[in-house]
């Protein structure tokens, strides 16, 4: 068993070279001459399809206090503070400071107007901004913190004004609802004030073309709007992951991303834009990868993630239909093939996914999970994807071979994967059930819809079971749950988990969020962590699909 089917996994890569090759893609040529010739021309097209970006000024609500309170997200809550007219227009001295609140979360540029006071300044005004999407940040102190990446990510700057009066906009974008102003130096002998602050928030989100949807509730309505929000400020000239960190386009965000956005703002634009990005980034074979910045010119992060990259196809067909644009799908084919080959070498002659050390397996942000009957069962979706596109594009023959692979790999999950006294899928090593394990393994069609369900409710109601962190996990879990036909489920693990974050004050919903460890984050700290990040946005998905709604709440019912 286990030598024919080495065979034929290596008869399958030889037969994507010779694919490859026809198409003048051969790995050579790939390498020196039609891959970097497509580099150029699809940032062109990336560049040709940037967004126009839509601006609003911005002006603070209030002022307020950060103050410790057990009872708020993270320890530390808002109260009302002087009137916002006090900070203005009065006569500042060092060391005066208080906190603006802009009333939502905001992305975009802060502008500041500084008068004198009849005497001409003599010195330099010298102030700090510190900008802040929760509470903590403006809470506890960043200097006593080591977090996992860098420290220039926090959003703080001290800024010397050379010119009373002026008005000047500070240079960096920032994401925030609350900055607060601390004068840290002026001149002891001339008085000077802030005349006024105001914000330019901006995105690539038109709220004129936002779909209507009749909520079926109070409490929908509300996750959709956080939903919509968190979209809005994560979409600018591509689709961001988070606008506060690390601003960087990544294949997994981009993809939930996308999806809202097709049930939203409907900005095509900013989707091809991003994916034009990762395929002018690619390397020079062909592989994809998982991340992608934008400036100072466009050039990739060099992270290949699995399970992301395993989601390209599926992106890039779901583009094509809720847009209709065939043509980027036909023009970046050639990278969906060129993907297949280094993504199988991950799977054993026996059908079964195991970690060969070349990839980043993510599927989320937790240490003890074990990835692998998650991985197989996104590598499976994706395969299946991309047999979906080959059919829309009319290139099933470049991809002749994925469907044996599919259904050796459906084979082993069902027999060498599934506990049946357990009604599980269980990986190979400690024999650990997970969430993730069951929902993509549901996802990717496995089972039948009886079994589906056994495995939803076994892992959920097993104790031991690895669960999800992130929302962007959560999402495939909630999906897994509307996959295997509960409904119910799926709509109150969505209202739950989304609706406790809204419930806890989210402006824009939040990178990680453990109920019962709001301080929870992957990089030490939890002031790093980003609270308006993109693949957050489901409930704006799942609440406005026709797939997933109510035949009551359908579009097409109304």
């Amino acid at each position: 068993m286990w030598g024919s089917t080495c065979v034929a996994v290596t008869g399958f890569c030889r037969y994507i070279a010779l694919c490859l090759c026809l198409a003048g893609l051969s790995a050579g040529a790939v390498g020196n001459d039609r891959f970097a010739e497509c580099r150029g021309r699809w940032i062109e097209k990336a560049e040709a399809a940037k967004p126009r970006l839509f601006s609003r000024t911005v002006s603070p609500v209030r002022l307020v206090d950060v103050a410790a309170d057990p009872s708020a997200f993270q320890g530390w809550g808002i109260k009302e503070g002087k009137p916002l007219k006090s900070a203005f227009s009065r006569p500042l001295e060092d060391g005066d400071a208080f906190v603006l609140d802009f009333g939502e979360h905001l992305v975009g540029y802060l502008s500041i107007q500084l008068v004198d006071f009849g005497r001409a300044a003599d010195a330099p005004v010298r102030l700090q901004f510190d900008f802040a999407e929760m509470p903590i940040e403006l809470a506890e102190d960043a200097a006593n913190t080591k977090p996992s990446v860098s420290t220039a990510w926090y959003q703080r700057e001290i800024v010397t004004f050379d010119d009373i009066p002026s008005t000047s906009r500070l240079p960096r974008r920032y994401a925030f609802r609350y900055v607060r102003v601390r004068v840290i130096g002026c001149s002891p002998y001339a008085s000077f004030g802030i005349g006024g602050v105001s914000a330019q928030a901006v995105t690539s989100a038109d709220e004129s073309r936002l779909l209507a949807w009749d909520a079926p509730s109070e409490d929908a309505a509300i996750l959709d709007r956080i939903a919509r929000r968190t979209l809005r400020d994560c979409m600018q000239t591509f689709l961001e992951d988070g606008p506060k960190r690390d601003r960087r386009l990544w294949l997994g965000d981009l993809r939930l991303e996308a999806l809202a956005n097709y049930e939203t703002y409907r900005n095509f634009d900013v989707v091809k834009r991003s994916l034009y990005l990762l395929a002018g980034t690619c390397g020079d074979n062909g592989e994809l990868y998982s991340d992608a910045f934008e400036r100072p010119v466009p050039r990739s992060g060099a992270c290949r993630i699995l399970d992301y990259t395993a989601l390209f196809a599926a992106t890039l067909l779901e583009y094509a239909e809720a847009s209709g644009d065939i043509e980027t799908a036909n023009d970046l084919w050639p990278l969906c093939v060129a993907q297949l080959g280094d993504i199988l070498d991950t799977v054993g002659g026996d059908g079964v996914f195991r970690d060969n050390g070349k990839w980043w397996c993510f599927i989320d942000w937790i240490d003890e999970l074990d990835r692998q009957t998650a991985e197989q069962g996104a590598i499976i979706y994706g395969l299946k994807a991309t047999l979906r596109l080959a059919e829309k594009l009319g290139r099933k023959s470049d991809v002749a071979s994925v469907p044996a692979m599919v259904e050796r790999m459906e084979r082993a999950a069902r027999t060498v994967l599934w506990d049946e006294r357990r009604g599980l899928f269980l990986c190979e090593k400690g024999r650990q059930a997970s969430y993730l394990g069951q929902a993509w393994l549901v996802l990717a069609g496995v089972l039948d819809e009886k079994s589906a369900k056994r495995c939803l409710k076994s892992v959920m109601a097993d104790d031991e079971a690895v669960r999800p962190v992130t929302p962007y996990a959560n999402h495939y879990f909630v999906e897994a749950l509307y996959a295997a036909g509960m409904r119910d489920e799926a709509e109150r693990r969505m209202m739950s988990y989304w609706g406790a974050m809204a419930t806890m004050g989210a402006d824009t919903f939040w990178e990680v969020f453990v109920p019962k460890d709001h301080r929870a984050g992957p990089y030490q700290t939890p002031l790093m962590n980003s609270y308006c990040h993109a693949w957050s946005c489901a409930p704006a998905y799942f609440l406005r699909n026709v797939k997933f709604s109510k035949p009551s709440e359908r579009k097409d019912s109304q």
